[in-house]
């Protein structure tokens, strides 16, 4: 055979090789089974879609796991009708809901003395299985049984209603602005996350989603500061930083918040904190790691905390005076700890198959650690579903 010719043959003999290792390593590869999490989402019920933020959150944090993840996203929101929504069920599910506003009230003022208005609605469901309510809780639950994932947004309206944590209140409509759409979005979140309990499905809630585990927890939510009709234009607080910075800035306006005013989330400050063990991986729990927090609330989760209520961290600002007395910026504080109110904040906690975070780790998933946060949930999903 011609020198040329057996040149070529063992250049030929090599591609097949390396081709057919490459295969075999695909192969080896591609016998992971993919987790499929088909995902429930609630958003704000102002919105028609699901935060970008969230969805660049988990698929990024979906790679760094062995087995492959495959996250499937659907809205549920009864405000708004979208091809993105659950088909066809929204208008239908608004109706039902106003029809079951009535009945939330009559069972309220039926036990004035009661703080946990959901327990009443339980009962109230359990005896009346024709009712408004009843139906309402029986569709939740089918329309959950098709997900193995929950997450409910941060919201931009009043908040979760205070009837369903403060015993005084009766009224659909309060002097402090909630009103009947709130009452609406309080009681489907409540439902969901009793029905995502009930079939053993994870959960992640997010500022208002975290208050609303909270509340089903049976603990309280308290105001920040007095409502003040338009706000407090923006009164500050200086303490130093942890971490990093020398200085973070916290304001009041209508909420507490810590992104630079006017630039509507495209400008997030650095509030540099240390993640929790909690969201480290087992070979990482010696190392230090941080999260940049970021909040916007008017409302606070509060003492008493309940008893299945797993503290992850506490507010930067839970019992803040103490922080704040001996510090140079002293005399510049007066205004903002003559309105912030001086009390103990909860702002992450574990419970039961739940996860909730006061604060807004989507917004800030590239800072610093702040991705650990997704990595923990994506790490606990997997766990949950792998089989």
């Amino acid at each position: 055979m011609p020198k040329i010719e057996r040149i070529v043959l063992i250049f030929l003999a090599v591609i097949i090789l390396i081709t057919s290792l490459s295969c075999t390593s695909l192969s080896t590869v591609s016998t992971d089974k993919t987790i499929e999490i088909n995902t429930l989402v609630i958003p704000s019920r102002n919105h028609t879609r699901m935060q970008p933020e969230i969805y660049y959150s988990f698929m990024n944090s979906a790679k760094h796991i062995k087995s492959p993840m495959d996250f499937d996203f659907e809205l549920f929101n009864p405000f708004m009708y979208t091809d993105e929504n659950i088909e066809g069920v929204e208008k239908e599910f608004l109706n039902l809901f106003h029809n079951c506003v009535d009945e939330v009230v009559q069972i309220k003022k039926a036990n004035p003395k009661s703080s946990k208005l959901l327990d009443d609605i339980r009962i109230y469901i359990k005896t009346n299985p024709k009712s408004h309510l009843a139906e309402a809780y029986r569709r939740i639950k089918d329309i959950m049984n098709e997900y193995q994932f929950l997450i409910i947004e941060s919201s931009d309206t009043y908040g979760l209603h205070p009837m369903f944590y403060k015993p005084d209140v009766f009224s659909i409509e309060t002097p402090d602005g909630a009103n009947e759409k709130d009452l609406i979005e309080t009681l489907y979140d409540l439902l969901f996350i009793d029905a995502a309990f009930a079939q053993n499905k994870s959960i992640w809630g997010t500022c208002h989603g975290a208050q609303a585990g909270y509340i089903h927890a049976g603990g309280m939510l308290g105001r920040l500061f007095e409502y003040k009709k338009g706000g407090y234009e923006d009164v500050e607080l200086k303490k130093h930083a942890p971490k990093y910075i020398e200085e973070e800035t916290w304001r009041i306006d209508t909420m507490l918040y810590t992104q630079e005013p006017g630039t509507n989330y495209q400008r997030t400050s650095i509030m540099v904190y240390e993640a929790s063990d909690i969201y480290k991986p087992e070979n990482k729990k010696d190392v230090e790691m941080y999260l940049n927090k970021d909040f916007q609330h008017s409302f606070g989760m509060i003492k008493p905390i309940p008893e299945e209520i797993e503290v992850i961290s506490y507010h930067p600002l839970s019992q803040y005076k103490s922080k704040v007395d001996n510090e140079k910026y002293q005399a510049f504080n007066k205004e903002f700890k003559n309105i912030m109110k001086d009390q103990v904040i909860v702002d992450a906690y574990r419970y039961r198959t739940m996860m909730g975070t006061q604060y807004h780790p989507q917004y800030t998933y590239d800072d610093m650690e702040t991705s650990v946060v997704f990595d923990y949930l994506i790490r606990q999903i997997a766990d949950r579903y792998k089989e």
